[in-house]
C-alpha cells in the first residue's frame, strides 16, 4: 500500500523554526530592534514561552527578562537574534550550550556589508554553527512569519493560517507581500525572510516547502543563490508538486550590483533566469505586485474552462481598453447572445445608458438594486463566457456626492458577492484606485476589503488582471498537457 503523504515524518530543525514552544529574543530592550520584534509576538498572540534577554532590564513588555540565554531556567527551542554582529559568535556558543537547535540572525553588518571583515565574521559563524549543531536563518532577514504558530515578523499581518507559502531573501519585501496579499483575502500558512543565507538556504526551503502538507502554493523573491544544482533540483520537484511564483531580483545590471550590497546575492544574468525557470515549470513574477495579483488569482480563483471573458460595468474608452488588455494577454471577448440581449435590456431602465456589447457599457445609473440582477443573468447564462469581469471605474465618484456613490458601491459589492456566492463560476472585480486623499477613498477601501473577505479576486487594472489570469490559466493547460503525455506514453 503506497504511503500516505501526510504520514508522520520525523521532525527537522526547520519544523522547530515554524512550531518553537519556547523562544528567546537576544537583544529585546526597549528602543531596539529586537522590541519591536518582542511586541509582534506579543501581538501575533504566540502560542508558547517568550523569554526576553536585555542586560539592561529586568522586565520587558510585562515579561521578565534575563541577562543572559544562559540565565533563562527552561527550555528555549529557538532564539531570535537581535545583538550586535561582533556578539553573535558568542550567542551561538550559548545556544549550543542551552540545546537551542534553530536560530534567527536579524542582526546585519555581515557579508552585505562588502567588507572584509563583515565576510570573515560570517564565515566564522556559519562554521561556529556547523560545529556546534545549531541551524541559521540569515543573517540580515526577518526571519520567520507562522500565524498558525503565533510567530510574526511585524505588526499587522494577519493571524490567521492560509495554504501559501513564502520564500522570501528580503525581509521588507517579505512584509509588504504578506501584508498586501493578506489586504486583498490571501492567507499563509509560513513565510521566510532568509536574508545572506549563510546556512539554511533557498534550496533547502524549497525542499521543506514540497514536503509541506499546510502549503499548496509557494510564492518566492529571490536575488541570487548559494547552491545552483540544489536550487534547481529543488525548484523542479516543488513545481511538479504544486504552483511555484517567483520574482527574480536584481535582473538588471543596476539591479545585480544592489542586490550584492542589500543580501551580498550573486545575480546571474536575466536571460540564464529566464531559461531555468522555465524550465523548472516555475512562473515568473515581474515585480513584487505582480506576484500579489498572481497569489489572489491562485488562491481565490475559480479555474475558467476556458479563455472566453465578460466584461461588465465599463463606460466607454474604458472598454476599448479593456479589450485591449484582454486580447493581448491570449482572451476572446464573444459577443453578447441576442436572448441574453433581451434578458438584460428587461432589467435596466431605459436612462441606464446601456449599451449591449461585450464590454457591457453602461452609465452610473445603472449601478442600482437591478445591478445583482443584470450582473447574475450574464454571469449564470450557459456557454457565453467562461470568466466574468465585474468593471467599477472609480471616476464615477467624480460625479456624485458623498452619499450616492457609497451608494452605488453597496450596489456593486452585492452583486459582486452574492453572484459569488450563488453561482460557482469565476468571477473577479477590477476597481482603480486613484489618489488617496478623495471623499470616497474609504468607501472604496470598504469595497475592496468586503469582496477580498467574500472570496472575490480583485485587481486594479484590467491589464494586471488579465496578465495574471492568463498565466494562471497556463500553468493548468501546461499541467494538464503534462497529465495527457504521461497518460499516452
Amino acid at each position: 500500500m503506497r504511503p500516505s503523504s501526510r504520514s508522520k515524518r520525523v521532525p527537522t530543525p526547520l519544523d522547530q523554526l515554524f512550531n518553537p514552544a519556547s523562544l528567546a529574543v537576544a537583544g529585546a530592550s526597549p528602543g531596539k530592534p529586537g522590541y519591536l520584534l518582542l511586541d509582534s509576538l506579543l501581538n501575533a498572540r504566540f502560542k508558547g514561552q517568550i523569554y526576553p534577554i536585555s542586560r539592561s532590564c529586568s522586565d520587558v513588555s510585562g515579561l521578565k527578562a534575563y541577562a543572559s540565554l544562559k540565565d533563562i531556567p527552561g527550555t528555549v527551542d529557538y532564539v531570535i537574534c537581535c545583538v550586535p554582529a561582533p556578539q553573535v559568535p558568542q550567542l551561538i556558543r550559548d545556544c549550543a550550550a542551552k540545546g537551542v537547535k534553530a536560530m534567527t540572525l536579524f542582526t546585519a553588518g555581515f557579508s552585505e556589508s562588502g567588507t572584509e571583515q563583515g565576510k570573515e565574521l560570517e564565515a566564522e559563524i556559519a562554521r561556529l554553527a556547523r560545529s556546534c549543531g545549531v541551524r541559521l536563518i540569515g543573517p540580515n532577514c526577518m526571519g520567520i512569519y507562522c500565524p498558525k504558530a503565533g510567530l510574526s515578523f511585524s505588526y499587522h499581518l494577519p493571524t490567521e493560517s492560509g495554504r501559501v507559502g513564502l520564500v522570501c531573501q528580503s525581509g521588507g519585501s517579505s512584509v509588504y507581500t504578506v501584508q498586501a496579499s493578506g489586504y486583498r483575502g490571501v492567507r499563509f500558512s509560513k513565510a521566510v525572510s532568509y536574508g545572506n543565507a549563510c546556512d539554511i538556504n533557498e534550496g533547502e526551503l524549497l525542499e521543506y516547502f514540497a514536503r509541506d502538507t499546510e502549503t499548496d502554493i509557494v510564492a518566492v523573491y529571490i536575488e541570487g543563490v548559494k547552491d545552483g544544482r540544489r536550487f534547481f533540483r529543488a525548484l523542479s520537484d516543488l513545481s511538479r508538486k504544486k504552483p511555484v511564483l517567483v520574482v527574480k531580483g536584481g535582473h538588471t545590471r543596476a539591479g545585480a550590483q544592489a542586490a550584492a550590497s542589500h543580501t551580498g546575492a550573486l545575480a546571474g544574468s536575466d536571460r540564464l533566469w529566464d531559461d531555468l525557470l522555465e524550465q523548472a515549470g516555475a512562473i515568473r513574477a515581474h515585480s513584487l505586485e505582480d506576484l500579489v495579483d498572481l497569489l489572489v488569482t491562485f488562491s481565490l480563483l475559480r479555474l475558467p474552462r476556458g479563455r472566453k471573458v465578460g466584461i461588465y460595468g465599463s463606460a466607454g474608452g474604458a472598454s476599448v481598453l479593456a479589450t485591449d488588455d484582454w486580447a493581448q494577454a491570449g482572451f476572446e471577448l464573444p459577443r453578447v447572445p441576442d436572448q441574453l440581449k433581451e434578458e438584460a435590456s428587461a432589467l435596466v431602465s431605459n436612462d441606464a445608458g446601456l449599451i449591449l456589447h461585450n464590454p457591457l457599457d453602461f452609465s452610473m445609473f445603472a449601478y442600482t438594486e437591478t445591478f445583482y440582477g443584470l450582473v447574475r443573468s450574464l454571469v449564470s447564462a450557459d456557454g457565453f463566457v467562461d470568466l466574468s469581469v465585474v468593471h467599477m471605474p472609480t471616476g464615477h465618484g467624480a460625479w456624485l456626492p458623498p452619499a450616492a456613490f457609497e451608494a452605488m458601491m453597496e450596489s456593486v459589492r452585492d452583486a459582486v458577492i452574492r453572484t459569488h456566492r450563488e453561482i460557482n463560476r469565476p468571477l473577479v472585480l477590477v476597481m482603480h484606485y486613484l489618489v488617496t486623499e478623495w471623499h470616497w477613498q474609504k468607501t472604496l477601501d470598504k469595497l475592496q476589503r468586503r469582496c477580498s473577505e467574500a472570496g472575490v479576486p480583485v485587481y486594479y487594472s484590467m491589464a494586471s488582471a488579465a496578465n495574471a489570469i492568463d498565466r494562471f490559466l497556463r500553468y493548468y493547460e501546461r499541467r494538464q498537457a503534462t497529465a495527457a503525455q504521461a497518460k499516452g506514453g
